[in-house]
């Protein structure tokens, strides 16, 4: 039982760093990456605007990194496969195609000459 309770902590302990991690690239380095952005613009351009554009953009993604899951979850909701026209799949079974052939005049009923 005490083997079990070990790796219930281990699992518990990786998935606290996997956290930490996780809240230090998408804070620190995304930070960091929005200023060196606006820094290297200005100092190629020396332009107020331009390091405006820079910082508009990089806060832009920013905001896209940190509400991902809020992205993923939405376009889940509102995008639904066969854009809504085709019935929905179901059994693995999509819709089916039907090819209609003209029998030529002369052929029989299977469209074999006759």
């Amino acid at each position: 039982m005490g083997n079990w309770v070990v790796l219930a902590d281990a699992l518990t302990d990786v998935d606290r760093l996997g956290v930490r991690i996780r809240d230090v690239l998408t804070g620190t380095v995304m930070s960091v990456m929005l200023v060196v952005s606006v820094v290297v613009t200005w100092r190629q351009s020396k332009s107020v605007l331009a390091a405006a554009g820079a910082f508009l953009g990089a806060a832009a993604l920013w905001f896209a990194v940190m509400n991902a899951i809020v992205f993923r979850d939405s376009i889940g909701q509102t995008i639904k496969p066969g854009g809504g026209a085709v019935p929905p799949v179901t059994e693995g079974r999509g819709p089916g195609v039907v090819r209609v052939v003209d029998p030529a005049a002369g052929s029989g009923p299977d469209g074999e000459a006759q």
